[in-house]
């Protein structure tokens, strides 16, 4: 995957099935290499190797090593409708440099909210902003976003099996895996719910959230974040992201225990270690004032979802900026003529199913005839 496609969320639902891998994101292809070659050393381990990153071109100097790792086994690539793609860049939030990601119960929890902030221009003149902007668009559009022919031309004569973003989706990502599992010979995955859930989605840029409950903040009334004996970490985060990071075994979700009813988003929970709960619960007073912060806390956080919903683009915008900025259009057309050669040799299908991808192909037609 390039990125933007849902890679995610495919990492976590492997996980799940009980598949091994290692994540990583924009590094040194030496240190993949290293990484890569010990991890696929570990016996009695079903594992994948993942190629997932913004940037072909950065790590080309040393791929050739990484490729001898993958030299014999299947390739999985996870794609995505273009546009789609470049809506979802666009509108890709980035962490506030004064973000707070720790928290205590007498933190003002609309200042955690500040923690989404978005790009509101590039190169020189970038600059955190509140909203999404268009001025961010150019950032994705280039070869090393788009790379997918020039990917796997590298991989010739090999098995490559295609997944569009659609398919795991909530509706269908469980089938999906199911079928993967068939293909590839991995654990089919039980739990169905599991993967109705929604990796980032509108919750991204706001969790993962840790709440130290402390007594001594009731005391004093101050906002000290202990991390001592006494106090109790929890996680405002979701099903998908405690297994992303690999922590299911650990914390538990005590969502019912903290709420009278389900919440809006149903794989956001709040997840701490058993006798960490059971320390809290032993409390009950201040088990109260954990439950009342918590009940304030996610109902302002799903007021301000709403809020920040409101901000983002659509498809049709990244249409109708590209409609009106030539050199822009030109250059994105020409990146896809090159890097969508080989999913239009081998999975047509796929690419007919991209809307907004067929309505730019259109658009360049109609405004410029066949460039």
């Amino acid at each position: 995957s390039g990125g933007l496609s849902g890679h995610a969320a495919m990492m976590s639902f492997f996980n799940v099935c009980g598949i091994g891998y290692l994540y990583h994101h924009m590094d040194l292809m030496k240190n993949r290499y290293i990484d890569y070659y010990h991890f696929s050393r570990i016996e009695n381990l079903y594992s994948i190797i993942t190629y997932g990153q913004y940037s072909l071109t950065q790590g080309m100097n040393n791929i050739g090593k990484y490729l001898t790792l993958i030299n014999k086994i299947p390739i999985l690539f996870l794609v995505r409708d273009p546009i789609s793609r470049l809506k979802t860049g666009v509108n890709h939030p980035i962490l506030n440099p004064k973000s707070m990601k720790e928290i205590c119960l007498n933190n003002d929890y609309s200042d955690v909210f500040k923690n989404k902030m978005y790009v509101g221009d590039i190169g020189k003149n970038f600059y955190y902003s509140e909203k999404p902007s268009m001025k961010y668009l150019p950032r994705w559009i280039n070869e090393d976003t788009m790379y997918q022919t020039s990917l796997c031309l590298l991989f010739s004569n090999r098995d490559i099996t295609y997944i569009d973003m659609e398919e795991i989706k909530p509706a269908k990502a469980f089938d999906t895996m199911c079928d993967l599992a068939n293909k590839f010979g991995f654990k089919k995955p039980t739990d169905k719910k599991f993967f109705e859930g929604v990796m980032n989605g509108d919750l991204a840029g706001f969790i993962p959230i840790n709440l130290f409950i402390d007594k001594k903040n009731l005391i004093y009334n101050n906002k000290v974040i202990y991390k001592d004996n006494d106090s109790i970490h929890l996680q405002i985060t979701s099903t998908n992201l405690i297994e992303f990071y690999k922590q299911s075994k650990e914390y538990i979700n005590f969502t019912k225990e903290f709420f009278d009813k389900p919440l809006k988003y149903e794989n956001l929970g709040i997840f701490l270690k058993p006798q960490e709960f059971e320390r809290l619960k032993q409390d009950s007073k201040l088990f109260d004032v954990a439950k009342r912060y918590l009940n304030n806390f996610i109902e302002a956080l799903e007021e301000r979802i709403d809020l920040e919903k409101a901000k983002l683009f659509k498809e049709k915008d990244v249409l109708n900026y590209l409609k009106e900025n030539k050199e822009l259009r030109v250059k994105l057309k020409n990146i896809l003529d090159k890097e969508l050669v080989h999913i239009k040799q081998h999975r047509p299908d796929i690419v007919a199913s991209w809307k907004y991808y067929q309505e730019f192909e259109q658009m360049c037609k109609e405004l410029n005839g066949n460039i």
